[in-house]
């Protein structure tokens, strides 16, 4: 057992206040090891009891605990900033899922950064994916769920016909208002990434309501459509994929995501090698390598797809080993396209615009 997971285990074995559970049960993890202590790693008993009457009026609450309301008033912001709770019509309410929770509460403002909730994050995410992993082992899902889809490098399907407003990160970011930049959550999390010190932590970007939410806690700092493009362009530089929701609707949410770190691709990882099935969705494209112009330099091999689709492959035309795409296996992210310094590769449309699900269809794998 590593260090971490010791730890983990100490963290496990300490008795904490039933309102924690109660918490977990609340966004539907009654049952994980972990979320009651991600839970109370985040929140003290005062606060804990207070989300726990969520969404009554403060007053109330106040009242119910023996409180006065500015106390209450007081943890809720610290809360709310902590991305715990969101506001709504009817009064603050706690955050909806663990997957909302992580990425509210793993991207806060640093200054609520907490090494034990970091941890337990963690641990709870490794334990979401083996559920999700489970259901398919079992019998109950067929398909793994695709909840995250792949988006193109901009620079890489400019130029290509057919584009579609949602899968092209200028037209989605032209049309938001505000947008914020934020640290990834995953890589906050995850502690011990290949990619520390290597990649940039604020490659996060929401869009619109979610925007105007972060940056009202002090988690994003918003951007003009300008500075999101230029930081955007900046981003081509490392091996970073655009991932969002995989529906065809304008999406709230940009992540710039790394294959050491990234949550869907540590998924993806395990249930590539289970049920040759990717747990994220590709894009409607995939890269295509010009072989008579690439010099074989193995950049894009070594250094830029996240997924291992590129070989070298001997070409007996050329008398030598040049780059090579498995087609099957390109997610179509553009990152080779973007960075072949002998602009060798560029991006082919394959798929119809009904690869990307309508809102509130269940995305499952698909070729």
């Amino acid at each position: 057992m590593s260090k971490k997971e010791e730890k983990i285990e100490r963290l496990l074995s300490k008795t904490i206040d039933p309102v924690y559970k109660e918490l977990a049960a609340k966004i539907g993890e009654e049952n994980s090891r972990f979320m009651p202590h991600v839970f109370e790693a985040m929140a003290n008993p005062e606060q804990a009891k207070i989300m726990n009457e969520l969404p009554r009026p403060l007053e109330e609450i106040a009242e119910k605990l023996g409180l006065d309301k500015k106390t209450v008033e007081q943890h809720i912001q610290i809360l709310f900033e902590k991305g715990l709770l969101f506001p709504g019509k009817t009064g603050w309410h706690l955050t909806r899922s663990w997957g909302a929770l992580h990425d509210s509460a793993g991207a806060s403002n640093p200054k609520h950064d907490d090494d034990d909730f970091f941890d337990l994050a963690f641990a709870k995410s490794m334990e979401s994916n083996q559920w999700q992993i489970q259901e398919v082992k079992e019998g109950k899902k067929q398909k793994v769920r695709q909840i995250m889809r792949v988006i193109p490098r901009w620079e890489s399907i400019r130029d290509v016909p057919g584009v579609l407003p949602h899968e092209d990160t200028s037209a989605i970011l032209k049309h938001a208002e505000p947008i914020a930049q934020m640290e990834c959550a995953c890589k906050k999390i995850h502690r011990e990434r290949e990619c520390e010190g290597k990649i940039p932590t604020n490659t996060c970007f929401t869009i619109g309501r979610p925007a105007q939410y972060n940056i009202d806690r002090g988690a994003g700092k918003k951007l003009s459509y300008e500075e999101a493009m230029a930081i955007m362009a900046e981003f081509d530089k490392y091996p970073l994929v655009h991932l969002t929701g995989n529906t065809n609707q304008i999406p709230y949410l940009l992540c710039n995501c790394h294959n050491c770190c990234c949550g869907v691709f540590i998924r993806n990882t395990e249930t590539k090698k289970l049920f040759n099935q990717h747990s994220l969705a590709k894009s409607r494209f995939i890269a295509v390598v010009d072989a008579e112009k690439c010099k074989g330099c193995g950049l894009c091999m070594k250094e830029r797809c996240p997924v291992d689709a590129i070989q070298m492959k001997f070409y007996p035309e050329y008398d030598e080993e040049r780059s090579f795409i498995n087609e099957e296996e390109c997610i179509g992210c553009g990152l080779c396209v973007v960075s072949c310094p002998a602009e060798a590769r560029t991006m082919k449309l394959v798929r119809p615009p009904d690869h990307i699900p309508e809102p509130g269809s269940e995305p499952y794998a698909t070729a």
